[in-house]
């Protein structure tokens, strides 16, 4: 850190559990589903997991902390354009959040995976596994959910491999560390920046144990009744 820069903290913890959590259960997701067998059991319990994080990253987004929020990070055609125009001209400068292009990124990845957790609620792998609303629709929507399900989990790797590939660029071609904030919360930035509102962890515990309360009444009581 020079005297030109500050330690600013620009994640919130909450937002960073969040994240790494999901990588991990969207790659767990994707091998059980693919290995099959008794990997299933807990291939619907991973999805069931993601299903109340994606819950919860929705409300996050709306009374998280100031870089979690939706309104923050997603920025329209013009700024975009103009964040796509300093890559290319290795002009980019390290943003508070995320940058224009990255939250697009990060509202396709989640429109992905709750598309990919709801269709699984309804699918059917015509073997030993079925979701646990397979009872409550038609054979014919059984059928085209769980069509979606399959293919739609290769479209969410192709997703996050160029996600994967954009973070690499980021960190070693443009020189912009954007993994270790993600970690410890922190990054450097000019002097004497603008305080960012951080979400409170009780807040969030409490939107998690809703979100968690909806999947469970969703997956074990609903199809109950």
């Amino acid at each position: 850190m020079t005297p030109a820069t500050a330690r600013v903290r620009v994640w919130d913890l909450p937002t960073r559990i969040f994240h790494w959590t999901l990588v991990v259960l969207v790659v767990f997701s994707f091998t059980t589903g693919k290995l099959g067998g008794s990997w299933m059991a807990w291939h619907l319990r991973s999805g069931y997991a993601i299903l109340a994080l994606l819950l919860f990253r929705l409300a996050w987004g709306i009374v998280g902390g100031q870089t979690a929020r939706f309104a923050h990070f997603v920025r329209g055609p013009r700024a975009f354009l103009a964040h796509a125009g300093s890559i290319a001209s290795r002009t980019t400068r390290a943003i508070t959040g995320h940058n224009p292009m990255g939250g697009w990124m990060v509202l396709l990845l989640l429109a992905l995976l709750l598309a990919q957790a709801g269709t699984g609620l309804f699918s059917d792998d015509e073997i030993a596994t079925t979701g646990p609303l397979v009872e409550k629709v038609s054979n014919a929507v059984v059928a085209k959910m769980s069509s979606f399900h399959y293919y739609n989990g290769w479209v969410i790797a192709v997703a996050a491999g160029i996600h994967v590939m954009a973070v690499a660029f980021y960190q070693l071609a443009l020189g912009l560390d954007v993994i270790r904030p993600m970690i410890h919360g922190w990054r450097e930035s000019d002097a004497s920046p603008a305080p960012i509102r951080m979400g409170s962890p009780w807040l969030a515990a409490v939107v998690l144990g809703i979100a968690s309360s909806l999947v469970y009444w969703l997956v074990v009581i609903y199809p109950k009744g």
